[in-house]
């Protein structure tokens, strides 16, 4: 039976380094959302089969720490490039990974930074709610 898996916390957008280690070389790519549990990345396509189990390298945003974790991929998408973006193709690829390991400290680490800055983003949206009615 698959085991069906859950947000306990938010999904928030992020612009992230990281890195896919396949390979001789690492693949550069851009964290676009961030969970306690997983992240969605973007790069431009080049061809080939994603792997189903990467390392990956991410560079936790506003932390200045990098952490290590092995993804799960758990989707993978080709899109059309957005129109500032010059890709090979015109195409980006889009893969979810689910974090499936990596240092206890280091999911700590991503858990509060997440749960943080969706706590902060709701109560700025709070206060322009506010802003807004006041001078309406």
């Amino acid at each position: 039976m698959e085991q069906q898996y859950r947000r306990t916390t938010p999904r928030i957008g992020v612009e992230a380094m990281c890195w896919e280690l396949t390979g001789r070389n690492p693949t550069t790519a851009l964290a676009i959302d961030v969970s306690a549990m997983g992240l969605c990345v973007e790069r431009p396509y080049v061809g080939g089969p994603t792997q189903r189990e990467v390392p990956l390298e991410l560079e936790v945003p506003g932390i200045d720490e990098v952490m290590w974790a092995r993804g799960d991929a758990c989707f993978d998408l080709v899109v059309p490039a957005p129109p500032h973006l010059k890709t090979p193709m015109g195409l980006v690829r889009r893969t979810g990974y689910r974090i499936a390991a990596a240092a206890t400290r280091d999911l700590r680490l991503l858990k509060e930074f997440v749960v943080e800055t969706q706590r902060q983003r709701e109560q700025t949206e709070e206060l322009d709610l506010e802003l807004a009615l006041l001078f309406a």
